[in-house]
């Protein structure tokens, strides 16, 4: 009786022990999938930032975008080209003020647009100016009004005796020719010329033509 029960006593223990280390090898089973779980998960982060990073950025230790080491090409505008001079000053700053690729691009187009827009403005202000000087031309109290196209032929030929082709070439491409006193001087210059010469009324025959454009129109 004492046998058996010694026996069965052994039997439950072993049976005890053996559950204890199923349980255990459970445990480390699972511990085991949770962490290949983490480093699964880790690895997808890891490459989602890669995907996410901007061509030619570059990362620093804080994980933020820091300055390329050479700035790539920056786009302009269609029919503008950069000055190379002030562009490699500007990159020299980009670069200190740790700019990225995409920041420095945004200050190159503010630029552009500056450039642009400035150029607009002068084309704008020289055609205002070209105007303001044929209207005052026209209504000039010595030359202008009923008299303006016979005084406007009278200074065309003194430009046309004695212009050089620099002279006249002058006139033509920056509107000088527009300029009230310009026209008050080659008027003078016309009537003195005609004076000169025998049987002159002061006034050279020319065909009949509108005179709006003044000397030399642009």
């Amino acid at each position: 009786m004492t046998d058996e029960t010694t026996d069965t006593s052994a039997t439950e223990a072993a049976d005890s022990a053996m559950e204890g280390q199923t349980a255990d090898e459970q445990g480390t089973t699972t511990l085991t999938g949770d962490e290949t779980s983490a480093a699964a998960g880790d690895t997808a982060a890891a490459d989602a930032g890669t995907e996410g990073e901007a061509p030619g950025a570059e990362t620093g230790e804080d994980g933020q975008d820091t300055a390329p080491e050479t700035y790539a090409d920056f786009a302009m505008p269609e029919g503008m080209e950069p000055n190379v001079e002030l562009l490699e000053a500007a990159t020299s700053i980009f670069k200190e003020l740790g700019l990225t690729q995409e920041q420095a691009q945004k200050l190159v187009d503010l630029n552009a647009q500056q450039v642009q827009a400035g150029e607009a403005g002068q084309v704008e202000a020289y055609n205002q100016m070209m105007d303001d000087w044929k209207n005052d031309s026209m209504q000039d109290k010595e030359f202008g009004g009923d008299a303006f196209e016979e005084n406007v032929g009278i200074a065309r030929a003194a430009v046309d005796k004695f212009g050089t082709p620099e002279l006249k070439e002058l006139l033509e491409t920056h509107g000088l020719g527009n300029h009230p006193e310009m026209i008050r001087f080659m008027i003078k210059v016309g009537r003195l010329t005609a004076e000169d010469v025998p049987g002159s009324s002061g006034s050279p025959s020319q065909s009949k033509k509108d005179r709006a454009e003044t000397l030399y129109p642009t």
